[in-house]
């Protein structure tokens, strides 16, 4: 089949028309290279069991075409690939402009890359101050060498990928510890380009032996390099999405190098689609706290007002006690009782009376036992 040429909005269509393999057969291509098209390009495609839940009636969800991110074109080329000659992963070549496209390692360095040329000048000027230094890799100290071949093919290897993913509106960059950084509008990622390392044995020396003692073990376990050599995405990307390309009998690193940048291209909108997934479930969860909040709120105030709707109840129970027991009283002094500590009989009745009415309230003002409920609030009763 030719090449076919459409918009993000017709492909978006396209894929939300009907099941990914369909779509991808009328278009002459696979299911998995229509994936990863679509996810280069910023396309929502629908979820696993989508069509089946929609056959079998059921909800689903559609999601909205975003605006295309910064580098990223609106018109896309899918077809039949012919120029590779190297098989390689499903994801090769998708979302790439024809600048990027069949990208090659070169032989020789020429105007490295401002990240290569600091590393070149770094060697240099370790290897002529000829002090050790730290590898962070290796996990101890090491002389410095003059770059070997295998430096100075992870050189060529690190240029033309910067190169290439710079002409995809991406920056290559270091971060604030060091660590290397693929950087695209809001989003970013750090990555490693290095050889694999293994564990192996390695023979004490002389000096080491004197300073361990005449029993010590004579050999120690170290990490070592080998000879393949590894791009890896250094972040946790959705299931499927490729991360690792590794140096292999099927092919070495440099033939892999347009998968390499289809990946990476590939890993932004697969980052921006997890952004606003984790958005929406902080979202989600804020007002689920929210409600919580106020359910709780709204029982804490409910359980105060009754309890001090009991507190009124049980006061008006006692001053009930005290108008009786004020009545018993009355019944049984005797006329012209003399003064008591100074004060009338009569004086010291009223004013029981009187406290036995604000006590209860019931009688004395009942609209306010209303008002005094209503002003209960959530801190009223804070162990409530």
């Amino acid at each position: 089949m030719s090449q076919v040429s459409l918009s993000r909005s017709q492909l978006y269509e396209l894929v939300w028309s009907e099941p990914l393999n369909k779509v991808a057969e009328r278009l002459g291509t696979s299911g998995p290279r229509l994936s990863q098209i679509c996810d280069a390009h910023a396309i929502a495609r629908p979820e696993q069991g989508h069509w089946l839940r929609l056959e079998m009636g059921k909800p689903v969800t559609v999601r909205a075409l975003e605006p295309a991110p910064i580098g990223v074109s609106d018109t896309i080329s899918i077809g039949a690939s012919k120029r590779r000659k190297v098989r390689a992963s499903p994801e090769a070549g998708h979302g790439l402009s024809d600048a990027a496209s069949m990208s090659k390692v070169p032989q020789r360095l020429v105007r490295p890359h401002p990240l290569v040329a600091e590393w070149i000048a770094t060697r240099e000027q370790q290897v002529r101050k000829k002090e050790q230094v730290y590898d962070h890799r290796l996990k101890r100290l090491i002389e410095p060498m003059p770059l070997t071949p295998a430096d100075r093919r992870r050189l060529r290897v690190a240029d033309s990928i910067f190169k290439a993913v710079e002409k995809q509106g991406m920056q290559v960059k270091k971060g604030d510890r060091g660590e290397l950084l693929m950087v695209r509008g809001g989003e970013r990622f750090t990555f490693q380009l290095r050889y694999r390392l293994k564990r192996g044995q390695r023979q004490l020396t002389p000096d080491e032996l004197r300073w361990r003692g005449a029993d010590a073990q004579k050999w120690v376990y170290e990490l070592y390099e080998t000879d393949a050599l590894v791009f890896e995405i250094k972040i946790w990307l959705p299931r499927g999405t490729r991360t690792e390309w590794e140096d292999s009998k099927r092919a070495t690193l440099e033939q892999q190098l347009d998968d390499i940048i289809a990946g990476i291209v590939a890993a932004f909108p697969a980052l921006d689609q997890l952004r606003r997934e984790r958005e929406e479930e902080r979202r989600r969860s804020e007002i689920a706290a929210r409600e919580r909040r106020e359910r709780e709120n709204a029982r804490r105030l409910d359980a105060g007002r009754f309890r001090h709707l009991l507190e009124l109840a049980s006061a008006w129970r006692e001053a009930e006690l005290a108008w009786a027991f004020l009545a018993a009283l009355r019944e049984r002094l005797p006329p012209g009782s003399p003064p008591v500590a100074g004060v009338e009989t009569a004086d010291w009745l009223a004013w029981a009376e009187r406290k036995a009415d604000e006590h209860g309230r019931l009688g004395s003002d009942p609209g306010s036992i209303l008002d005094s409920i209503a002003e209960v609030t959530v801190w009223t009763y804070p162990g409530e």
